[in-house]
């Protein structure tokens, strides 16, 4: 057996679980213990296996159990975790992947652990809480040694927790003296929360929950938030497995108990949405706006005449031409915008520029993907080597631990890549890097002064950001099941319906939806609320997330819901006339902007829009009138020459349809416009006029043949009305595309 297909019959198991079919369960387990050499497992399934049977013949053959419920409770629970044991032993006993060399790094913890002694706990943590690296230019070798033997320590704990499928009682007391002790420094904490949360998405526990559970009350913020994070995946993952602990359950409810705790599991979830996004996000990042920034560049250098600029070291003047420049390229400008948008609203966007920067040694260590980011660490200090002068290097890394812009993986990413450029290259880079990072450290600074919930944000974008970075670039990621893959019905799931069926959260839920243009999920949430209680603003939203989704039939239906409220709001009618159009009932589309013309009358895009709905609707003459009095009231507007050349070429208008379509070849002409002047050219009897405009039209269109025969045969019905029959269509395209060879 191969682990994919172990991994598709464990799914199987808790499928039929799921559904209550414990006999397909058990026959399933029944193949499946037969691949793992354990007694115990063979024991446990018969023991399991004899009392389903003897819970059925109770049932049907016998006075039925009134715990019959209880019992069948408990089998449901022991089957996924006979299940999760199988799985574990079947990969250890077929050395998959790579515990055995992590079990090598816990033997010592083992080892005490097995002594089974207060004392051990006593030293264990007594070894966690060894003073810090001095940072003092003497630096004690015997010191050094110190800080690695606890970094090895820390790492070997760390797997520990990582490797136990179920935490006994000294488990779960040594964790909590590590959390208690006020001398273990809470990076280390940080780091066995992140060990006991993945461990339970590796091998479920309810005793980690409970663990998890008791640190949302811890005062430090960057263990809570953890702790939190930890909670919301392990809902994610076990969502349909959870509802099957009544404790567990119990604990849950009491969530919404306290509304603090509350709001902070809201923000954790929309802080998962926005890591979710980060694929999507990148690729925006270096399809739009990289490439259009680095297109710009050389021109942005010609256009501002840097290097002059420079020379008269004018640093506190702003030059004239910058924003006749982003005239001409306000789309870039636009996304620079959304960029830094981006950025402070949470937005992962980074993970393209330091994917690369995971090749480093330091990430082979899985434990590393989760150490926070701390100044003491050895790879930061070697980073900084040899660069003391004209800059502070302790106020640097002070100030890059503070930093909000990087998670830790990036910063330590950072370091690392730093540490290969040459001296002086890395000292220009810490530079400019440092006085970027002290303005935003004081507006990071300021805002925790105003909000304090502000800090648990941080944490959730970075923590969350470096379990992205884990899940999708640790070399062997394929042994983990990929948290990021879920997703959380709060609607329908039992574990996330107790946490989030508040209208206030589902509100702001469905909002960030809206704001982030998932309109699929914000229209579900839209959809509870307005059954909760009806609203003008919730049917808008609803009716605009089905347009975007090209439902037009059910947005109009939706938006004509919202205009009972309000018959002349004028957003209501521009939408509903843009609906009307797409399903191609043009003549109520026409109505609805008529409308909307005498109440913006001199609104030159209402003007256009209804001239392209008379186009729609074939009649010229009426999309003239509306075409015409843009022009006079925007004379150099070129756009509106295009439809009054092509209403008057249908006229058969052609000196007055040539006129305007050289008007716009003498500004700034697209493949298109060759094309229709090229058809007028022909209708009005100009051969040699109209294969010259055919032929630049093929040669703007980059030589597009299968474009161009397209198009021409897209006018083909509009140029038998001028005498031209289909052979002729046929023969001119050919003989224009042997003649460009």
């Amino acid at each position: 057996m191969t682990y994919f297909e172990l991994k598709k019959k464990r799914k199987d198991v808790f499928q039929a679980i799921i559904e209550d079919r414990l006999r397909d369960a058990l026959d399933i387990l029944d193949e499946l213990k037969t691949y793992v050499s354990s007694s115990d497992i063979h024991n446990r399934f018969n023991s399991i296996l004899d009392t389903y049977q003897n819970m059925l013949k109770y049932s049907f053959e016998m006075a039925p159990d009134p715990e019959r419920a209880i019992i069948h409770n408990k089998l449901q629970q022991s089957l996924y975790e006979l299940t999760d044991d199988i799985d574990d032993l079947w990969i250890t006993g077929n050395n998959l992947f790579k515990r055995k060399a992590f079990l090598e790094q816990t033997r010592s913890i083992e080892n005490e652990v097995a002594s089974d002694s207060k004392s051990m706990i006593r030293n264990l943590t007594k070894s966690l809480s060894l003073d810090k690296l001095d940072k003092s230019d003497d630096i004690d070798s015997k010191q050094i040694n110190i800080n690695q033997e606890k970094a090895k320590r820390v790492r070997a704990l760390f797997y520990y927790y990582w490797l136990k499928n179920r935490y006994k009682n000294l488990e779960k007391e040594l964790f909590e003296q590590i959390i208690a002790n006020s001398e273990i420094d809470w990076s280390v904490k940080s780091l066995m929360v992140s060990a006991l949360t993945l461990s339970q998405l590796r091998h479920f526990d309810r005793e980690k929950i409970y663990l998890l559970f008791d640190l949302t009350s811890c005062e430090d913020f960057r263990i809570r938030q953890r702790a939190i994070i930890g909670i919301f995946l392990c809902l994610l993952v076990y969502q349909t497995r959870i509802p099957l602990y009544k404790d567990v359950m119990d604990r849950l409810k009491s969530i919404p108990d306290d509304l603090l705790l509350q709001e902070r599991f809201s923000a954790v979830l929309i802080q998962f949405i926005r890591a979710s996004d980060t694929e999507k996000i990148t690729k925006k990042i270096q399809e739009e706006i990289v490439p259009e920034v680095m297109k710009i560049r050389s021109e942005l250098e010609d256009k501002l005449n840097l290097k002059d600029l420079l020379e008269k070291q004018g640093f506190e003047d702003k030059n004239p031409e910058w924003e006749n420049f982003f005239k001409d390229a306000p789309d870039v400008y636009q996304k620079l915008e959304q960029f830094s948008k981006m950025q402070i609203e949470g937005a992962d966007v980074f993970m393209g520029a330091f994917a690369n920067l995971k090749h480093f040694d330091f990430f082979k260590e899985m434990a590393n993907w989760f150490i926070p980011f701390k100044g003491d660490n050895e790879v930061v200090s070697n980073a900084f080597e040899g660069i003391d002068e004209q800059i502070d290097i302790p106020e640097f890394v002070e100030g890059f631990e503070q930093s909000t812009v990087m998670c830790n993986s990036d910063k330590y990413s950072f370091c690392l890549n730093i540490q290969h450029m040459p001296v002086e290259q890395r000292k220009m880079m810490l530079e400019l890097f440092n006085m970027e990072l002290k303005a935003m450290n004081e507006m990071i600074e300021d805002e925790f002064k105003l909000n304090v919930e502000s800090k648990n944000k941080i944490v959730n974008t970075q923590y969350l950001q470096d379990l992205y970075r884990f899940f999708k670039l640790y070399p062997d990621r394929s042994e983990f099941d990929d948290v990021f893959k879920y997703e959380a019905d709060i609607l329908q799931s039992a574990v996330f319906k107790i946490i989030y069926e508040d209208k206030k959260i589902i509100r702001n839920i469905a909002e960030f939806y809206f704001a982030t243009d998932k309109y699929l999920e914000a229209v579900q949430l839209f959809n509870w609320l307005n059954n909760k209680g009806s609203s003008f603003e919730l049917l808008e939203k609803m009716g605009f997330c089905y347009q975007q989704m090209t439902n037009y039939e059910q947005a109009i239906e939706l938006y004509k819901q919202a205009e009972l409220f309000d018959k002349d709001k004028l957003w209501l009618q521009k939408k509903l006339g843009y609906c009307y159009r797409k399903t191609g009932d043009i003549p109520k589309a026409i109505d609805y902007y008529s409308q909307i013309l005498n109440a913006e009358p001199n609104d030159l895009g209402n003007l256009a829009y209804l001239g392209q709905l008379h186009i729609d609707n074939e009649n010229y003459e009426e999309a003239l009138k509306y075409y015409y009095r843009v022009e006079y009231e925007k004379p150099d507007n070129v756009k509106v020459y295009r439809p009054i050349g092509w209403c008057s070429f249908i006229q058969g208008k052609y000196d007055i349809a040539i006129k305007y379509f050289q008007k716009i070849i003498n500004s700034k002409a697209l493949k298109s416009d060759y094309l229709n002047i090229g058809h007028c050219y022909w209708a009005a009897g100009q051969m040699n006029k109209a294969l010259e405009s055919y032929k630049q039209s093929i040669r703007l269109s980059g030589n597009d043949e299968i474009w161009f025969r397209d198009a021409f045969q897209g006018d083909s019905k509009y140029l038998k009305k001028t005498g031209i029959n289909d052979l002729d269509v046929a023969l001119i395209i050919d003989y224009v595309l042997i003649s460009n060879l």
